[in-house]
């Protein structure tokens, strides 16, 4: 394992939360509690959304496709039996989805399914591991050969391996698997970002109670460089690192949102050259389980986190713009469970699982150029002095 790293901590004081009045909420579907949204805007506006439905039975894999042009939702179902899904879009703007088996029963495996512009074409992918659970995420190399970052639950059978970061790749071939993160307890909440170059990034959780922290796994083509955004040491034996999720800037540098759950908090960290600053975003009542924050970037690069408050049963929408952080409600009642968020145009869109109606939702807000700040709902905190450590 890498050496922790030096860290700059901002700690940030919030002045409380608005109550949106610009956002129009759309019902996906109603069937059941739409968990494990991953949301992505195509070229031309559409809007492409994998989630999976606990109906407590059959627990299906489904694909939304949002015309832009209707505003209409037509949603199928891609597989049963599906958990914790991840998606992106090809060069052609044709949906990838990774995803594990429900449950973590022995023989649990992951999922890849593609569409062809026809058909969706379903495997279950080859390994050697006795159980996958947990978070999947998936990329695409320049190539659109998929990547996949996985949680292996258990290891090959008849060995005490388990609960360690793995990625998954097909190199034309066949599907090339190797290990991230050997330590016990990394992986179980994982996001991931590849460049145009191939670099991968990971940002995950380690949550084996001797090692719990947050943490940062790099591919530079040739081999992985992992290191300790926050472990014990850094919040006293504190417990920090679920519900990650990660974006690139133009730069290539990560963007990371993920939870203290000790505290409870909202955190973010960015890393360029000079290392990683480490924030503390928002004080919530109580951090979902198993949940995940979700971040993107705007034009001008400033990060938006979209996140679920389990205690109040609010979705959450935290944006930086200088100095300060600003939070609204998006909505209320128990919805926001597994949020997804992306901006496009000028348009925020955010989807996530309403628990209370037993459904899966998007809502989206334009907000105007150069100005987010002007949109409705958001209540702003000054950041204090950094601190060294």
């Amino acid at each position: 394992m890498s050496r922790i790293l030096s860290i700059t901590v901002v700690l940030l004081f919030l002045a409380g939360t608005a109550a949106a009045s610009s956002w129009e909420a759309e019902v996906v579907e109603a069937v059941g509690v739409g968990r494990f949204s991953s949301l992505k805007i195509d070229k031309d506006g559409n809007a492409h959304l994998a989630y999976v439905v606990d109906d407590g039975n059959r627990y299906p894999l489904k694909y939304a496709f949002r015309d832009a042009a209707l505003k209409r939702w037509f949603v199928m179902n891609v597989d049963f039996g599906a958990s914790f899904c991840s998606l992106v879009l090809d060069s052609k703007q044709r949906p990838h989805i990774s995803y594990a088996d429900h449950g973590t029963m022995s023989g649990s495996k992951l999922h890849y399914a593609h569409w062809d512009g026809a058909t969706w074409n379903r495997q279950a992918i080859p390994l050697n591991s006795d159980v996958i659970g947990y978070y999947t995420s998936i990329g695409l190399d320049s190539a659109d050969r998929p990547m996949i970052s996985f949680y292996e639950y258990r290891g090959p059978k008849d060995t005490d391996i388990k609960i360690r970061l793995r990625d998954v790749k097909w190199n034309g071939e066949y599907w090339q698997v190797e290990t991230v993160d050997w330590q016990e307890g990394s992986g179980k909440f994982n996001g991931m970002a590849i460049e145009p170059n191939g670099s991968v990034h990971i940002a995950y959780a380690n949550v084996s109670s001797g090692t719990a922290g947050m943490r940062y796994a790099y591919w530079n083509g040739k081999s992985w460089s992992l290191e300790i955004l926050e472990g014990h040491e850094q919040n006293n034996g504190g417990y920090v690192g679920p519900n990650a999720s990660i974006t690139l800037d133009k730069e290539g540098h990560p963007h990371v949102a993920y939870m203290n759950v000790s505290t409870p908090l909202l955190k973010y960290a960015v890393r360029t050259s000079a290392g990683w600053t480490i924030e503390a975003v928002d004080s919530i009542a109580k951090v979902g389980y198993p949940d995940r924050n979700s971040i993107a970037l705007d034009d001008q690069g400033r990060p938006y986190i979209s996140y679920y408050d389990a205690g109040r049963g609010q979705l959450k929408l935290a944006h930086r713009e200088g100095q300060n952080w600003m939070t609204m409600v998006v909505d209320r009642n128990f919805s926001g469970i597994t949020s997804s968020l992306q901006i496009d145009r000028g348009t925020i869109w955010i989807a996530y699982g309403d628990e209370a109606n037993g459904a899966i939702k998007v809502a989206h807000s334009e907000i105007e150029p150069g100005a987010p700040s002007k949109l409705a709902g958001f209540a702003s905190g000054k950041a204090a002095v950094p601190e060294k450590h």
